[in-house]
C-alpha cells in the first residue's frame, strides 16, 4: 500500500493528463508552419522555378474534405509533385487539423495554418480577389505565373496546368 493521500494521487493523475493534453496539442501545431501575410511570399519563393499547387481548405468546408482525399490520391500518386497545403483555420486550434490530414494521410505535406486572427489581410496577401471561397487552389508554372479556382479541382484542370504529366490512377 502506498503513502500518499487519494486526494494527492487524483492531483497528480490530473497534473498528468494536462501535460500529457499539452504535449498533444503542441505536436498537432508543429505539423503546421504559422501562416502570416508574409508567408505566401516566401512560399514562391522557395518554389521558384518549379510547378506548384497551393491547396486552401478548412476543417468546417465539406467540399474540403473531397479536395483532401483526391490530394490524398494525387500525393500518393506523384510523390514528387510540389503540393502545399494551406488551411485556413487558426493555428491555435490546430488539433482537429492536425488529424484530418493524418486520416488522409497527408501529414507528410507541408502544411500551412491561418496564424491571425484578422483573416481578411491574410487571405489578401494571397489573392486580392479572393473573399475566401473554400476550397480554393493556387497553380504557379515554372515561370511563377499563377492560375486560381475556387471548388473542387479535377483531373482535368490538373492536367491542364501542369506540364509535367501527373498520375491519378
Amino acid at each position: 500500500m502506498n503513502n500518499y493521500p487519494r486526494h494527492e494521487v487524483g492531483v497528480l493523475k490530473a497534473l498528468l493528463l494536462g501535460v500529457l493534453f499539452f504535449f498533444s496539442a503542441s505536436a498537432a501545431a508543429d505539423q503546421f508552419k504559422p501562416f502570416t501575410v508574409k508567408s505566401f511570399e516566401q512560399i514562391k519563393a522557395r518554389y521558384a522555378g518549379q510547378e506548384l499547387l497551393v491547396v486552401l481548405w478548412s476543417v468546417d468546408c465539406p467540399p474540403c474534405l473531397v479536395e483532401l482525399d483526391f490530394m490524398r490520391r494525387l500525393v500518393e500518386l506523384n510523390p514528387e509533385l510540389p503540393c502545399v497545403l494551406i488551411s485556413t483555420d487558426l493555428i491555435n486550434d490546430s488539433e482537429k487539423s492536425s488529424r484530418l490530414l493524418e486520416d488522409f494521410g497527408l501529414s507528410g505535406t507541408e502544411s500551412w495554418m491561418f496564424a491571425d486572427s484578422f483573416v481578411e489581410r491574410l487571405r489578401f496577401s494571397i489573392d486580392a480577389n479572393w473573399y475566401g471561397e473554400l476550397p480554393r487552389s493556387y497553380f504557379f508554372d515554372v515561370n511563377n505565373k499563377m492560375r486560381s479556382h475556387s471548388g473542387i479541382v479535377s483531373k482535368e484542370l490538373l492536367a491542364g496546368w501542369f506540364t509535367t504529366p501527373l498520375v491519378f490512377e
